[in-house]
C-alpha cells in the first residue's frame, strides 16, 4: 500500500524516542559513512572479479600456441642436414 514508507517512518520514529533530536543526526551521519565505505568495497571487489574474469578469457588465446614442454623435442631433419643412411 504505501512501498514501505509507513515501516521506514515508523523506525524513524522509535530511533527517535530512543536516541534523542541531539543524538539522532550524529547516527545518521555515522550510518551513512559506513554504508559509503561498504558500497566503496563492494565496487572494487566486483572490478576486481570482473577483470580476473577478463583475465581468464584472455587465456585461451595465449595458449593456443603452447611452448613444447621437457622432453616432448621432435627431432626433424632439415633440408641443410645430411641425411644418414643406416
Amino acid at each position: 500500500m504505501f512501498n514501505g514508507g509507513f515501516e521506514i517512518g515508523f523506525l524513524l520514529f522509535i530511533a527517535f524516542l530512543l536516541f534523542g533530536p541531539k543524538k539522532l543526526p550524529e547516527i545518521a551521519r555515522t550510518l551513512g559513512k559506513g554504508m559509503a565505505e561498504l558500497r566503496r568495497a563492494s565496487n572494487e571487489l566486483k572490478h576486481s572479479l570482473e577483470e580476473e574474469i577478463r583475465n581468464l578469457d584472455r587465456l585461451p588465446e595465449a595458449t593456443s600456441n603452447p611452448a613444447p614442454k621437457y622432453g616432448d623435442y621432435h627431432s626433424e631433419s632439415s633440408a641443410n642436414e645430411p641425411r644418414s643412411q643406416s
